[in-house]
Parts: structure tokens; sequence; C-alpha cells
């Protein structure tokens, strides 16, 4: 599977994969006609194959998103040791003002 393509999981509508009740007794309908108004839900039936779809999608994202923590702090603790305490608190203080224009200006100070 392709990193940047979402597979497709079904062609049709979410209305194809309910399943249709089984016909009920003249004496059944008369109660649940009552009861079809208080509550409506669709039950969805999902199949093997979609399942595992479905599971490989959410492992996926679950490893791209472990990789984006990773990196974070990789980033965090090589910033903080090339910086040293004082400087990155600094930038730190920089970042909690969640003010790019006023990062890319304090960033500028640093020769890389």
């Amino acid at each position: 599977m392709s990193r940047n393509k979402i597979p497709k999981l079904f062609d049709g509508s979410v209305n194809e994969l309910t399943r249709p009740s089984r016909p009920k007794r003249k004496e059944e309908r008369v109660k649940s006609v009552d009861l079809k108004k208080e509550k409506k839900q669709k039950t969805l039936y999902i199949s093997l194959d979609i399942n595992r779809k479905l599971i490989e999608l959410y492992g996926e994202e679950g490893r791209r998103q472990s990789i984006i923590v990773e990196d974070a702090v990789n980033l965090y603790y090589y910033l903080k040791q090339a910086l040293g305490e004082k400087k990155f608190d600094e930038l730190m203080s920089a970042v909690r003002r969640e003010d790019p224009e006023f990062l890319r200006e304090y960033m500028e100070k640093f020769k890389l």
C-alpha cells in the first residue's frame, strides 16, 4: 500500500452495506410501527475484507503519528543540546507566542 494513497473501501453507498430485515408477521408489524417512530437506526455490516482494510488504515495512521512524535522528541532534544538551556528557553517562549512571523524574526538571529 502506498503511503499517499488511501485505499478505496467500497464503491457503493452506506445504504448498500445495510442488510434488509426479514419480513415480519402481521402481529409484529403492528407493534413495530410505533417503535419505528421512536427509534430509527441502521446497522452497518462490514465484510472481513473491509475490516482488514480498516485495520491497515489505522495501523498506517498509527505508524505515521509515532514517526511525527519521534521526530518532535528528537528535535526538542537536539535543539536543547545545540542551543544550551538559556537560549533554548528563549526559543520555547518565542514558540509559545504562536506567532509565526515573530518566530521567523527570532530564528533569523541564529546562524545555521
